[in-house]
C-alpha cells in the first residue's frame, strides 16, 4: 500500500475540506464520498475518501446529521474555509467597474451616503446591508451651516469628518436676515473646523460667554444650537441596515425563527450598535481590516446561525466606522468578503474626495 507523505496527505485533507464546504454552499445538501469521489478526486477511492471524511468529523470539521448520509460543515468547517479565502480572495474587473458605477451614481449626496452604501450592500449580496458610524461626539466637526426654512426657523446641518450628517429644526422668536446667518456660520466654522465635537461645543460656549460683539444678535440662536447638539440623540451611535426582505428570500423554513431572534436584536438597535462598536475596537486593536464572524463566533446568541462579514471605514488614520453584511452560514464567502473590502474602499474614497471640495463648493451650503 502506498504512503503518502504527511504533507501531501494534509493537502488532500484540506482540498476535501474545501470542497465539502463549497459544494454545500451551492446545493445546500448534505456532501457524500461517492459525490467527491465522481467529482473531486476520481484517482482516490471512495474507502479512502470515507476515512477522510471521518477524520474531518473527528476533529470536528464536519457533522453527519443522518447514518450514512453525507456531511455538513461546522462552524470551524466554515471558520477554516474563510481564513483560506482572506489570501486569496478575488473580484473580477468587470464586476468592480460595475459596481463602482452604481455606487457613484447612487452616493452623489452626502447626507444618504450611508443610506445608500447599506442598500448597495445588499442588494449586490442577496442578504442584510449595513453601515455603522461611531458615536458623533467622537468625531470631528467639518462645519456646521444654517439653512433658513420660515420665519424665525433655519435647518442647523452639522457635518462630520467621516461624512455623518445630522440636521435638526431650530426655532428662535425673531427673523435673522440671511447675510446674518451666513456670518454666524463663517464665525462657527472658523472657530470649531478640525475640532472633535466635545471640544467644538466648549470652545463655542467660551466664545458665546464672552460678550463678544459680532454675535450679539445670533448668541441666542447659538445657544440654542448648542443645547440641541447636547441633546442624547445628537450624540447617539449611527446605524443604516438594509435587506432583510432580501435575506427572508434567501433563507429555508427551517432558518426563519433564527432570523426573527436576529431581527429582534438588530430592531433593538443599541444590542447590534455594542456589538458593532466592541468589534470595531477590536479590529483597531488588532489593525485588522476584514472580519469575518461566523455563528457561535458571534457574542449575541440570536445570531448563531449567520455570519456577518465587515470591514472598517477610515478617515485619515482614524477609524470612524464599519459596513459589512449579515448573511446565512452558506454565503458565497469569496464573493462577499470582496465585496465587503471594495465598497469599503469607495466609502473612503467617497469621503475623502468630499472633504478635500473646493471652498467654490462649500458655499453650496449657504
Amino acid at each position: 500500500m502506498r504512503i503518502l507523505k504527511p504533507e501531501v496527505a494534509k493537502q488532500r485533507k484540506e482540498k476535501i475540506l474545501r470542497w465539502v464546504v463549497q459544494q454545500y454552499v451551492e446545493t445546500r445538501r448534505p456532501v457524500g464520498s461517492q459525490l467527491l469521489a465522481d467529482s473531486a478526486l476520481p484517482d482516490v477511492s471512495s474507502a479512502t475518501i470515507r476515512n477522510i471524511l471521518k477524520e474531518l468529523e473527528d476533529e470536528g470539521f464536519l457533522y453527519q446529521p443522518h447514518t450514512s448520509g453525507g456531511r455538513i460543515p461546522t462552524d470551524k468547517a466554515y471558520r477554516y474555509y474563510v481564513d483560506y479565502l482572506t489570501s486569496v480572495q478575488k473580484m473580477a474587473a468587470q464586476e468592480r467597474q460595475q459596481i463602482e458605477r452604481q455606487y457613484d451614481q447612487r452616493v452623489n449626496e452626502v447626507d444618504n451616503i450611508m443610506v445608500q452604501t447599506s442598500r448597495l450592500l445588499a442588494m449586490l449580496s442577496g442578504s442584510a446591508g449595513f453601515v455603522y458610524a461611531s458615536n458623533v461626539k467622537d468625531q470631528c466637526v467639518r462645519r456646521l451651516d444654517f439653512i433658513p426654512l420660515a420665519p424665525g426657523v433655519v435647518l442647523a446641518v452639522l457635518v462630520t469628518e467621516s461624512g455623518m450628517v445630522r440636521h435638526w429644526p431650530v426655532r428662535f422668536g425673531y427673523i435673522l436676515a440671511p447675510n446674518r446667518l451666513r456670518m454666524l456660520s463663517h464665525f462657527i466654522n472658523e472657530e470649531i473646523s478640525g475640532l472633535p465635537l466635545g471640544q467644538a461645543q466648549q470652545v463655542l460656549w467660551r466664545y458665546i460667554h464672552s460678550g463678544q460683539k459680532e454675535i450679539a444678535d445670533v448668541a441666542d440662536l447659538a445657544v440654542q444650537v448648542l443645547k440641541d447638539m447636547e441633546r442624547p440623540q445628537a450624540s447617539a451611535d449611527e446605524l443604516y441596515i438594509e435587506g432583510f426582505g432580501r435575506l427572508l428570500e434567501n433563507t429555508s423554513s427551517d432558518d426563519y425563527e433564527d432570523l426573527k431572534q436576529m431581527m429582534k436584536v438588530v430592531e433593538e438597535r443599541e444590542r447590534f450598535s455594542s456589538l458593532l462598536s466592541e468589534k470595531m475596537t477590536d479590529m483597531q486593536k488588532s489593525n485588522q481590516k476584514l472580519n469575518v464572524s461566523i455563528g457561535s463566533e458571534n457574542e449575541l446568541k440570536e445570531l448563531k446561525n449567520l455570519s456577518i462579514v465587515s470591514s472598517a471605514y477610515q478617515v485619515g488614520d482614524k477609524t470612524v466606522g464599519m459596513l459589512g453584511i449579515i448573511g446565512p452560514k452558506h454565503m458565497e464567502y469569496t464573493r462577499v468578503m470582496s465585496l465587503v473590502n471594495f465598497i469599503g474602499s469607495l466609502l473612503e474614497a467617497t469621503i475623502r474626495n468630499w472633504n478635500t471640495l473646493p471652498a467654490e463648493k462649500e458655499d453650496d451650503y449657504e
